[in-house]
């Protein structure tokens, strides 16, 4: 656009303004449309209203797909089979604390002292607090440690975890379990009954365990 200087009788451009410049150096496609030099024209305010309709599309779009993120969904995939017997599942009991303190002995105490970061000098308050006696006189360490023997002493012991246990409608107990993990201190269990029968209905099968116990280490009933 020109406009007449009254001093040198000469016309000069306006220069456009930064909005203008902006819109037109944009990649934004339709934004160079909007701003123009000059008035509002009817073509104007429909390309301003097509980008703002489009950009509310697209933030609404943003906003659903954010929010359907934080919701953490997922997706389950199940596979049934149906057999005419049934092998029982192992099942595997992890638990923090290892040992029993009530098995556990001044001379494992010795030996897991670094295990456990209880220095020599610490070592009667810990016999203490594990309700051991702290006296330390005469006491020798053995020569060797063995600790597959420490957690088949002092591991978790099933008898006195299972509280109720029931496999294709009859009774079982911890003598029909066996151990098939390499872990010594969480003993997974599996096969109770092993003579294969057949299943003649629906059983429920079921293993009341007791995870609280007082012969576990470090604390009474953590489990």
């Amino acid at each position: 656009m020109q406009e007449w200087d009254m001093e040198f009788g000469e016309k000069e451009e306006r220069k456009p303004s930064d909005i203008t410049v902006f819109a037109g150096a944009c990649t934004l496609h339709g934004i160079n449309h909007i701003f123009l030099p000059g008035g509002v024209t009817f073509r104007r305010l429909l390309w301003a209203l097509s980008f703002l309709t489009s950009l509310a599309l697209f933030l609404y779009q943003v906003v659903d797909r954010v929010d359907y993120y934080i919701q953490y969904h997922h997706v389950t995939t199940l596979d049934e089979m149906d057999s005419s017997s049934m092998v029982f599942p192992a099942v595997t009991l992890c638990n923090q604390n290892s040992l029993r303190k009530s098995q556990v002995t001044k001379n494992d105490v010795y030996w897991l002292g670094g295990l456990l970061g209880v220095k020599e000098v610490e070592m009667p308050a810990f016999l203490a607090t594990i309700g051991l006696d702290p006296d330390l006189s005469g006491f020798t360490p053995s020569r060797s440690f063995d600790m597959t023997a420490l957690f088949d002493r002092a591991g978790h012991d099933l008898a006195e975890m299972l509280l109720d246990c029931r496999y294709r409608g009859e009774d079982c107990e911890a003598g029909d379990f066996s151990r098939v993990s390499y872990r010594p201190d969480t003993p997974p269990l599996t096969q109770p009954r092993p003579n294969s029968r057949s299943v003649g209905g629906i059983h429920s099968d079921t293993a009341s365990l007791r995870t609280g116990h007082r012969g576990h280490s470090p604390e009474p009933g953590r489990s």
